[in-house]
């Protein structure tokens, strides 16, 4: 089936879920997967090392999935470790604490519209209702990603499916990256460097359950740490000028985040815009920390 636009009725996709320390969640992210209006091909759960009681939970799916059970070593290892083991012609992936839409798998397929379309990317939507939820809705922060011409540049792997034989082609995500966080980006990459393409498909929803500010300013730091080792792989996505200059920079400007009220005001309301420009200014901190983290730890190996 390589490099195929999807046409047959029943296509093969594997779908493959890392879980780490996700007992509380997994069970209901696995049924999700299971009630798909397309069946998927296999369901594989990676388990990365849980010491909470995943293992225990994935029994009761023995004869519907396959769960793996590896040292951890993090999602891209993880997905890796699923991809390797999948016989499908198309892996989609999910996280552990993820629910697809019923439609999800068949809407993902749908994207798949030409040869060299080596992915397709879908939504991610809060669950949960509050504060949090609203704003990483409002800036489509799980959702695929865009350069600064509009094009696709990478997808979220809570919520996308490539075709296997690209993955093979590209190697895979590349494992230096431990914690989730520039794995996507860089794979993406290298798939865009074999002359692949990337689509979004805008009816392909998952929900997932935003769950605190600290959740949030961690993922984005550990962004950051990636986009560290990004520009270490590939030097012209390097971070341009002194990131320490540029964090303090960013630190000395939070007491002006009202000045970027107005870009929200008009949707959500003067507190609300006013939350969310905080948070603008704290992710654009917890980015730049990240990075510097990583320069930190890079210098440390090398030394």
């Amino acid at each position: 089936m390589k490099n195929q636009i999807v046409s047959e009725e029943n296509p093969r996709v594997s779908v493959v879920v890392p879980v780490h320390n996700g007992g509380q969640a997994i069970s209901a992210t696995v049924e999700h997967i299971l009630n798909q209006s397309l069946t998927p091909h296999e369901i594989i759960v990676v388990d990365d090392g849980s010491t909470d009681d995943t293992s225990e939970v994935l029994k009761k799916f023995a004869d519907r999935i396959s769960a793996l059970r590896k040292v951890n070593g993090g999602p891209a290892s993880a997905r890796n470790c699923g991809i390797r083991a999948a016989t499908g012609d198309f892996v989609a992936f999910t996280d552990s604490d993820a629910f697809p839409d019923r439609e999800w798998l068949s809407n993902l397929l749908k994207g798949f519209d030409g040869p060299r379309v080596a992915g397709v990317g879908g939504i991610v939507r809060g669950i949960n209702s509050g504060l949090l939820p609203e704003y990483a809705d409002t800036l489509r922060l799980y959702d695929p990603g865009r350069n600064g011409e509009g094009e696709i540049s990478h997808l979220v792997t809570c919520n996308a499916c490539f075709r296997r034989d690209a993955l093979l082609e590209a190697g895979l995500f590349d494992e230096r990256f431990r914690k989730p966080g520039g794995e996507e980006p860089e794979l993406c990459i290298r798939l865009r460097r074999l002359g692949y393409e990337f689509r979004v498909a805008e009816d392909a929803v998952v929900l997932h359950r935003h769950k605190t500010i600290r959740n949030l300013l961690r993922a984005t730091s550990n962004y950051g740490e990636g986009g560290f080792i990004i520009g270490s792989i590939w030097p012209e996505y390097r971070w341009r000028g002194d990131a320490r200059k540029g964090l303090a920079a960013t630190v000395l400007a939070m007491p002006l985040a009202f000045m970027k009220v107005s870009a929200y005001q008009s949707s959500h309301g003067f507190l609300k815009a006013l939350a969310f420009s905080f948070l603008d200014q704290s992710r654009a901190v917890a980015s730049t920390w990240g990075y510097l983290r990583g320069e930190r730890k890079n210098r440390k190996s090398t030394a």
